[in-house]
């Protein structure tokens, strides 16, 4: 395995830490998530990993999300994809190593090439057969990404195995980050409570006319 001494030095920069996932509107969710003391960030494909690494220096785990017909796995799902990730300055890729059906190379084979190219990767999972899946595969980190709910009991289980725990999904609230980091978490992800305006828009007008009838 040939991992760069960078990409594991950003692994200690992130420990305990917020990452903020911005996949809409890059540029300026990526602006506010740094002034908002961010210190990582969650980025979708090679040109926003591009405009991101342009704009600052925080560590970034990239994903390159592509549909394949007759496969649900879409995040990372090939060598490829990883690689034009890494080609444009990524030095952690996440992939989908859950044990579903796909129509390119096996997680094995995509971790291989992104160690082989110098970067860590991140397996999302949706439960504990992937992890240790995703562990016999290579994976250098965990993360919940693809569970369906927040879960302090999934992240100490995972926490475990001895590799860092990316919490991610479910997590709306600071109180739900503190929970996660006791759990076990390395570091914390959140997408669509950060940057999702229309969303935190709809929830304090739901709330009001709940209470109102409004």
């Amino acid at each position: 395995m040939i991992v760069s001494s960078k990409a594991t030095d950003i692994i200690e920069l992130l420990k305990g830490q917020l990452i903020v996932s911005c996949q809409d509107y890059v540029e300026v969710m990526v602006e506010a998530a740094i002034r908002g003391g961010a210190a990582g960030l969650r980025i979708n494909n090679p040109v926003n990993v591009s405009l991101a690494l342009n704009k600052t220096e925080l560590p970034i785990v990239a994903c390159n999300k592509m549909r394949y017909p007759n496969s649900p796995v879409y995040i990372t799902p090939s060598i490829r994809a990883a690689l034009a990730l890494i080609k444009n300055g990524a030095t952690i890729v996440a992939l989908d190593c859950t044990q579903r059906h796909r129509v390119r190379e096996q997680p094995t084979e995509i971790i291989a090439a992104i160690h082989e190219n110098g970067a860590l990767a991140v397996a999302d999972l949706s439960c504990f057969q992937d992890a240790v899946y995703s562990i016999e595969a290579g994976a250098d980190i965990l993360a919940t990404t693809l569970t369906s709910k927040f879960d302090a009991d999934f992240i100490r289980l995972l926490s475990a195995f001895g590799l860092p725990v990316l919490a991610e999904g479910g997590i709306n609230t600071p109180e739900l980050a503190k929970v996660a980091i006791d759990a076990g978490a390395w570091a914390i992800c959140v997408g669509t409570a950060i940057t999702k305006p229309h969303l935190i828009t709809k929830n304090f007008k739901d709330a009001l006319s709940e209470q109102h009838g409004v």
